[in-house]
C-alpha cells in the first residue's frame, strides 16, 4: 500500500492505493508524503478541469448493493449532478432514494467516485463525507470546468 496527499484548493486529499488500485480517499486528515504517479496526474489534471480519468479502484470488501451503487455513481458525467431517487431509479429501485443514500455514505473513494455529484430532489446539498463546504466546492468547480 502506498499513501500519499494531494492539495487542492478545498484542502487536501490522502489517498491510498494498493496493488489492485485505489483503496481509500480520506478528507483533510493528517498529510502524507506528497501522492506522486498516475493519481497524482489525475487529480492534476482535474484541477485544470478535466474529467478524473478511469483509473483502477479496489472496492473489495464493499456489500453487493453499495458495489452497485458506486457503479452506477460512477457513471454520473463529470460536471452534472442527479438526485438520490433518480440514481435509484437508474438501479431499478424507484423507492430506494433512502438506501442509495446510505450506500453513498460508505464510500471509500469519494472524488474519485463522485459521490459528491448527487444531491437532494430540490437540488439541495446533503451530507457528504468531507462535509458540505467540499460538495459544494467540488461541484462548483465541476460545473465551471464543464462549460
Amino acid at each position: 500500500m502506498t499513501t500519499g496527499s494531494f492539495v487542492l484548493p478545498w484542502g487536501m486529499l490522502t489517498l491510498t492505493v494498493g496493488p489492485r488500485g485505489l483503496t481509500r480517499v480520506a478528507f483533510d486528515g493528517p498529510p502524507a508524503p506528497p501522492l506522486t504517479g498516475p493519481w497524482a496526474e489525475a487529480l492534476a489534471g482535474y484541477l485544470a478541469g478535466q474529467p478524473l480519468p478511469d483509473l483502477p479502484v479496489d472496492l473489495d470488501g464493499v456489500p453487493p448493493f453499495t458495489h452497485r451503487v458506486l457503479e452506477a455513481c460512477r457513471a454520473i458525467p463529470f460536471g452534472t449532478t442527479t438526485g438520490y431517487a433518480a440514481l435509484g431509479r437508474s438501479l431499478g429501485l424507484p423507492r430506494a432514494a433512502r438506501a442509495v443514500g446510505q450506500a453513498l455514505a460508505r464510500n471509500p473513494v469519494p472524488v474519485v467516485i463522485p459521490c459528491h455529484r448527487v444531491v437532494g430532489a430540490d437540488g439541495a446539498l446533503h451530507g457528504f463525507i468531507g462535509g458540505v463546504g467540499w460538495k459544494r466546492a467540488l461541484i462548483e468547480h465541476e460545473k465551471q470546468s464543464a462549460r
